[in-house]
């Protein structure tokens, strides 16, 4: 081939190649503007921990790292704790990304140097990745609230110092012991460094000492002014009675839980000492006053409503102690009676129960002698006694001593087996009267005594005789309902009514006869069935003599003087 044209071969070739090179650095130069001369775009090859976010605009970006930051806030943080580990997400925690310098990150690659250096990035992120770093940012507030609410924080409580009686009864303090708990602070500075490195969040939960919440020194001083504001305890009054409260009673009760910043409270523990308080005074009443009745054609009414006995003490009566000895007031303290919720005694209090006749006596005598007006006389106090389910009533100890300035005369006594004249004679007939009823009404007998000699006005064997200071007869309502008692008379009659809620048949059995050498002994058997079913049989007696002034051996007895 002739060597000039050779040489338009080459020439040919050169030139092709050139338009060829021309081109492509048309075509490169042109995607390099159109990658970066017009919206901000991430480079090729950029990408956040794996996830691919190249060419993206703002917009695209955005959305990929809301899913890098879904995806990291699902990440697991290791707590290692004494009793074991705990996993909780990065999100609980407050852990997520900086999205916003991820992003700015994501589109400063490649915008760094000249316009040839950046060329140049441009066209190495086609074929070499860029990955940006995750990182990290820690809300500690977040933080501190959820690890403040994981258990077992405490390893081991502390032992708060505490009240103790030395030997000579004053208090002293028994020092407190430090406990052990995981320091929280620490636990949220380290997570912070881990957050700061990118992980591994893998974090060994120091712990701290846990001290007592009252220094011992605030018990100490608490001990000195407790000891000076008992010394020689505190007298209470309740009901017209004082007891004291010893300062050791009260310095047991010191409560010493009550703690400001301001140091330890001095207190008493309310609930014991008002335990304390009743117990004193267990055995002192307020008595109650009983409502008044009327009986109107057979019918009790209640005419005035009465008042429930009252006990010791009001429930504030603890804090009121307490207030006076803390603010160091001498003197005697008041309390307040607590007033009752018993149904009963309210029920009592209003006369409920009382509904219609249950036992009724009569017994007759002759008219106008002086002892019926002793025999009416005891028959006007005794009216209206009310006696609550399982109370008793002593009629010498309701009536008293007859005298002349209670209005009783002298008349006919039994004693010793002889008639002689006392003041307030013939009131037997009374006792016999309210026996009947109280027999009939089904109440016990607590202490009775027949008369010496049989009357024939009187039951066979079913009586009892009383004078002062005895023989006394005494019952007992051993129903389930108040009993109001109401006494009437006749110039010669004498009848006592029981009125209450029926709730017991009453019936007399029989009776047997037996000899106490010449004397003669009665048993009369009675038997009580109540409403819930039960059925008690039990039996009263009489012992006669054989005649006025003999005993039992038929020996004379001794004529009273």
């Amino acid at each position: 081939m002739p060597r000039h044209a050779v040489s338009r071969s080459v020439r040919t070739l050169l030139i092709a190649l050139a338009v060829a090179a021309a081109a492509f650095a048309a075509v490169v130069i042109a995607a390099y503007v159109a990658d970066t001369g017009g919206e901000a775009r991430t480079l090729r090859g950029v990408s956040f921990d794996g996830a691919p976010a190249g060419n993206l605009a703002v917009s695209e970006l955005d959305r990929v790292l809301e899913e890098v930051e879904a995806e990291a806030g699902e990440r697991l943080v290791q707590l290692n704790l004494p009793d074991g580990s705990r996993h909780l997400t990065a999100s609980e925690l407050g852990v997520s990304l900086d999205t916003g310098s991820m992003g700015d990150a994501a589109l400063r690659h490649g915008q760094i140097g000249g316009q040839f250096d950046r060329f140049v990035t441009w066209l190495a992120s086609f074929t070499t990745p860029h990955r940006i770093p995750v990182r990290y940012v820690l809300d500690r507030d977040v933080a501190t609230a959820r690890v403040g609410r994981l258990a077992h924080l405490v390893v081991s409580e502390p032992v708060e110092p505490s009240l103790v009686m030395s030997s000579d009864l004053a208090l002293a303090v028994q020092p407190g012991k430090d406990g052990i708990r995981v320091d929280e602070a620490a636990i949220i500075d380290r997570l912070e460094h881990q957050v700061e490195a990118g992980g591994p969040f893998d974090i060994d939960a120091p712990v701290m000492p846990f001290p007592p919440a009252a220094p011992d020194e605030d018990l100490a001083v608490l001990a000195r002014q407790m000891n000076a504001l008992t010394a020689g305890g505190v007298t209470v009054v309740f009901g017209g009675e004082e007891r004291l409260l010893s300062q050791q009673s009260l310095r047991v009760r010191v409560d010493t839980t009550t703690s400001t910043e301001h140091g330890t409270l001095p207190e008493f523990d309310l609930e014991s000492l008002q335990r304390l308080i009743e117990q004193r005074f267990d055995d002192v009443t307020i008595a109650g006053e009983d409502p008044v009745f009327d009986v109107v054609d057979d019918t009790p009414v209640v005419l005035e409503a009465g008042t429930p006995p009252q006990l010791c003490c009001a429930p504030e009566s603890a804090a009121t102690v307490a207030e006076a000895i803390l603010n160091d007031q001498p003197g005697a303290i008041p309390l307040d009676p607590r007033e009752t919720d018993d149904p009963q005694l309210l029920a009592w209090s209003q006369g409920t129960g009382i509904t219609e006749l249950v036992a009724e006596f009569t017994t007759t005598h002759n008219c106008c002698e002086a002892r019926v007006g002793n025999i009416q006389r005891f028959a006007d106090i005794v009216r209206g006694v009310l006696l609550q389910p399982g109370e008793s009533l002593s009629l010498n100890e309701h009536v008293g001593e007859r005298t002349t300035e209670g209005g009783f005369v002298p008349a006919g006594t039994i004693i010793q087996g002889h008639l002689v004249s006392t003041v307030g004679g013939g009131v037997s007939q009374f006792a016999t009267t309210m026996f009947n009823a109280a027999f009939l009404a089904g109440f016990d007998f607590d202490t009775y005594q027949s008369h010496s000699i049989y009357f024939s006005r009187y039951p066979y064997g079913r009586e009892a005789t009383i004078s002062w200071p005895l023989p006394d007869l005494e019952f007992t309502n051993t129903t389930n309902h108040p009993a109001l008692i109401w006494t009437s008379y006749e110039p010669t009659s004498i009848t006592v009514s029981i009125y209450s809620t029926p709730s017991v048949e009453v019936e007399q059995t029989h009776q047997e006869v037996s000899s106490v050498r010449r004397c003669t002994r009665v048993d009369t058997f009675r038997s009580r069935t109540y409403d819930d079913g039960r059925q008690v049989e039990d039996s009263v007696f009489a012992v006669y003599r054989p005649a006025e002034g003999l005993d039992c051996n038929g020996n004379p007895t001794r004529q009273p003087s």
